[in-house]
Protein backbone atom coordinates (compact mmCIF):
# COMPACT_ATOMS: atom_id res chain seq x y z
CA UNK A 1 0.00 0.00 0.00
CA UNK A 2 1.68 3.55 -1.23
CA UNK A 3 1.02 6.32 1.53
CA UNK A 4 0.78 9.71 0.03
CA UNK A 5 2.60 12.14 1.72
CA UNK A 6 2.23 16.09 2.64
CA UNK A 7 4.58 18.64 3.55
CA UNK A 8 2.91 21.93 4.16
CA UNK A 9 5.96 24.02 3.33
CA UNK A 10 5.85 23.37 -0.21
CA UNK A 11 2.04 24.94 -0.29
CA UNK A 12 1.50 27.73 -2.14
CA UNK A 13 0.76 31.19 -0.14
CA UNK A 14 -2.79 31.17 -0.73
CA UNK A 15 -3.25 27.52 0.06
CA UNK A 16 -0.94 27.67 2.99
CA UNK A 17 -3.40 29.72 4.16
CA UNK A 18 -6.40 27.86 3.66
CA UNK A 19 -4.73 24.96 5.22
CA UNK A 20 -3.83 26.99 8.25
CA UNK A 21 -7.72 27.93 8.26
CA UNK A 22 -8.59 24.46 8.49
CA UNK A 23 -6.00 23.51 10.98
CA UNK A 24 -7.30 26.41 12.99
CA UNK A 25 -11.15 25.99 13.30
CA UNK A 26 -10.51 21.78 13.99
CA UNK A 27 -8.02 22.57 16.74
CA UNK A 28 -10.85 24.87 18.16
CA UNK A 29 -13.11 22.15 18.33
CA UNK A 30 -10.03 19.65 19.99
CA UNK A 31 -10.18 17.59 16.41
CA UNK A 32 -7.19 17.34 14.75
CA UNK A 33 -6.43 18.12 10.85
CA UNK A 34 -4.33 14.68 9.86
CA UNK A 35 -4.90 11.41 8.36
CA UNK A 36 -6.88 11.73 5.33
CA UNK A 37 -7.26 15.53 4.99
CA UNK A 38 -3.30 15.61 4.97
CA UNK A 39 -3.38 12.97 1.86
CA UNK A 40 -6.02 15.18 0.49
CA UNK A 41 -4.39 18.53 1.18
CA UNK A 42 -2.47 17.24 -2.26
CA UNK A 43 -5.15 18.85 -3.89
CA UNK A 44 -6.17 21.77 -1.42
CA UNK A 45 -9.28 23.26 -2.89
CA UNK A 46 -11.02 19.53 -2.91
CA UNK A 47 -9.98 18.75 0.52
CA UNK A 48 -11.76 22.33 1.32
CA UNK A 49 -14.74 21.13 -0.16
CA UNK A 50 -14.47 17.90 1.76
CA UNK A 51 -13.21 19.17 5.21
CA UNK A 52 -16.00 21.66 5.30
CA UNK A 53 -18.32 18.88 4.55
CA UNK A 54 -16.96 16.65 6.96
CA UNK A 55 -16.84 19.91 9.77
CA UNK A 56 -20.56 20.56 9.22
CA UNK A 57 -21.95 17.13 10.05
CA UNK A 58 -19.23 16.50 12.76
CA UNK A 59 -19.70 19.83 14.58
CA UNK A 60 -23.32 21.54 13.64
CA UNK A 61 -25.03 18.60 12.47
CA UNK A 62 -28.84 17.49 14.26
CA UNK A 63 -27.24 13.78 15.19
CA UNK A 64 -26.50 13.37 18.85
CA UNK A 65 -23.05 12.19 19.44
CA UNK A 66 -23.60 8.85 20.44
CA UNK A 67 -25.39 8.48 17.35
CA UNK A 68 -22.70 10.27 14.77
CA UNK A 69 -20.19 8.07 16.28
CA UNK A 70 -21.98 4.79 15.98
CA UNK A 71 -22.17 5.27 12.51
CA UNK A 72 -18.85 6.05 11.67
CA UNK A 73 -17.45 3.38 13.65
CA UNK A 74 -20.35 0.84 11.72
CA UNK A 75 -19.15 2.39 8.02
CA UNK A 76 -15.48 1.29 9.42
CA UNK A 77 -16.34 -1.98 10.26
CA UNK A 78 -18.24 -2.29 7.35
CA UNK A 79 -16.10 -1.34 4.87
CA UNK A 80 -12.71 -2.68 6.64
CA UNK A 81 -11.90 0.91 7.17
CA UNK A 82 -8.83 0.10 10.18
CA UNK A 83 -7.89 3.76 10.44
CA UNK A 84 -11.57 5.21 11.24
CA UNK A 85 -12.23 2.53 14.02
CA UNK A 86 -9.02 2.99 15.53
CA UNK A 87 -9.76 7.02 15.17
CA UNK A 88 -12.77 6.86 16.44
CA UNK A 89 -13.58 3.96 18.81
CA UNK A 90 -12.30 6.14 21.81
CA UNK A 91 -14.68 9.46 20.61
CA UNK A 92 -17.25 6.67 20.41
CA UNK A 93 -16.74 5.98 24.08
CA UNK A 94 -16.41 9.09 25.54
CA UNK A 95 -19.63 9.86 23.25
CA UNK A 96 -21.51 7.54 25.47
CA UNK A 97 -21.86 4.34 22.92
CA UNK A 98 -21.46 1.46 25.51
CA UNK A 99 -18.80 -1.14 25.24
CA UNK A 100 -21.40 -3.68 24.69
CA UNK A 101 -22.42 -2.15 21.85
CA UNK A 102 -19.20 -1.35 20.41
CA UNK A 103 -18.17 -5.44 20.77
CA UNK A 104 -21.00 -6.51 18.87
CA UNK A 105 -20.33 -4.21 16.48
CA UNK A 106 -16.36 -5.59 16.04
CA UNK A 107 -17.68 -9.05 16.38
CA UNK A 108 -20.70 -9.04 14.22
CA UNK A 109 -21.43 -6.02 12.13
CA UNK A 110 -24.09 -4.18 11.12
CA UNK A 111 -26.43 -6.53 9.84
CA UNK A 112 -25.37 -9.53 12.22
CA UNK A 113 -25.17 -7.81 15.37
CA UNK A 114 -28.34 -7.35 17.94
CA UNK A 115 -28.00 -3.77 19.49
CA UNK A 116 -30.01 -2.14 22.28
CA UNK A 117 -31.95 1.42 21.81
CA UNK A 118 -31.35 4.41 20.11
CA UNK A 119 -28.35 1.84 18.34
CA UNK A 120 -30.86 -0.98 16.36
CA UNK A 121 -32.70 1.52 15.19
CA UNK A 122 -29.94 2.95 13.38
CA UNK A 123 -28.50 -0.02 12.67
CA UNK A 124 -31.09 -0.87 10.30
CA UNK A 125 -31.03 2.49 8.80
CA UNK A 126 -27.13 1.54 7.55
CA UNK A 127 -27.83 -2.13 6.98
CA UNK A 128 -29.98 -0.59 3.99
CA UNK A 129 -27.57 2.05 3.20
CA UNK A 130 -24.15 0.22 3.47
CA UNK A 131 -24.65 -1.71 0.77
CA UNK A 132 -26.39 0.87 -1.04
CA UNK A 133 -29.83 0.13 -0.96
CA UNK A 134 -33.56 1.68 -0.26
CA UNK A 135 -34.19 2.79 3.05
CA UNK A 136 -37.73 1.31 3.35
CA UNK A 137 -40.14 4.10 4.43
CA UNK A 138 -41.62 2.80 7.37
CA UNK A 139 -37.98 2.87 8.80
CA UNK A 140 -37.77 6.22 7.39
CA UNK A 141 -40.85 7.53 9.25
CA UNK A 142 -39.41 5.86 12.65
CA UNK A 143 -35.98 7.61 12.43
CA UNK A 144 -37.43 10.43 11.27
CA UNK A 145 -40.05 10.54 14.48
CA UNK A 146 -37.10 9.53 16.47
CA UNK A 147 -34.75 12.42 15.34
CA UNK A 148 -36.54 14.67 12.66
CA UNK A 149 -36.10 14.80 8.84
CA UNK A 150 -32.81 17.14 9.05
CA UNK A 151 -31.34 14.79 10.78
CA UNK A 152 -32.04 11.51 8.88
CA UNK A 153 -30.67 13.16 5.81
CA UNK A 154 -27.66 13.62 7.91
CA UNK A 155 -27.37 9.74 8.69
CA UNK A 156 -27.86 8.77 4.80
CA UNK A 157 -25.12 11.60 4.37
CA UNK A 158 -22.46 10.22 6.86
CA UNK A 159 -22.65 6.88 6.10
CA UNK A 160 -21.82 7.90 2.20
CA UNK A 161 -19.13 10.29 3.84
CA UNK A 162 -17.07 7.47 6.02
CA UNK A 163 -17.38 5.07 2.92
CA UNK A 164 -15.36 7.90 0.52
CA UNK A 165 -13.39 7.71 3.59
CA UNK A 166 -12.75 4.54 3.60
CA UNK A 167 -11.70 4.65 -0.12
CA UNK A 168 -9.74 7.59 0.72
CA UNK A 169 -7.62 6.21 3.60
CA UNK A 170 -7.23 2.92 1.94
CA UNK A 171 -6.14 4.49 -1.50
CA UNK A 172 -3.83 6.47 -0.27
CA UNK A 173 -2.29 4.46 2.61
CA UNK A 174 -3.03 6.48 5.27
CA UNK A 175 -1.84 5.36 8.13
CA UNK A 176 -3.77 4.74 11.62
CA UNK A 177 -2.87 7.91 14.04
CA UNK A 178 -1.29 4.80 16.74
CA UNK A 179 0.48 2.79 13.94
CA UNK A 180 -1.80 -0.07 15.34
CA UNK A 181 -4.01 -2.48 12.98
CA UNK A 182 -7.21 -4.10 13.42
CA UNK A 183 -8.88 -7.04 11.94
CA UNK A 184 -12.86 -7.68 12.05
CA UNK A 185 -13.67 -10.94 12.07
CA UNK A 186 -15.65 -12.84 9.08
CA UNK A 187 -14.72 -9.79 6.64
CA UNK A 188 -15.45 -10.10 3.08
CA UNK A 189 -15.15 -8.05 0.24
CA UNK A 190 -18.32 -5.98 -0.41
CA UNK A 191 -20.80 -6.72 -3.33
CA UNK A 192 -21.14 -3.73 -4.97
CA UNK A 193 -24.28 -3.52 -7.35
CA UNK A 194 -23.91 -3.14 -10.70
CA UNK A 195 -25.45 -0.48 -12.75
CA UNK A 196 -25.28 0.76 -15.98
CA UNK A 197 -22.43 3.54 -16.62
CA UNK A 198 -24.31 7.35 -16.91
CA UNK A 199 -22.59 10.48 -17.44
CA UNK A 200 -22.45 13.51 -14.83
Amino acid sequence: MGHLPFDPSKLSPPDLALYNGMVERRKAQGAGFGGPYSALMNHPKLCAKIEDLGFYLKFQGHLPRNIYQFVVLSVARSTGAAFEWIDHVKHAEAAGVPASVITTLQEHGISDGVFQAPYGLVAKVLAATLPWKDVPNALQDQIIQEYGVEAFVELVVLSGFYQMFAAINQGFGVLSPTGETISFAGDLPREVPHQKATSE
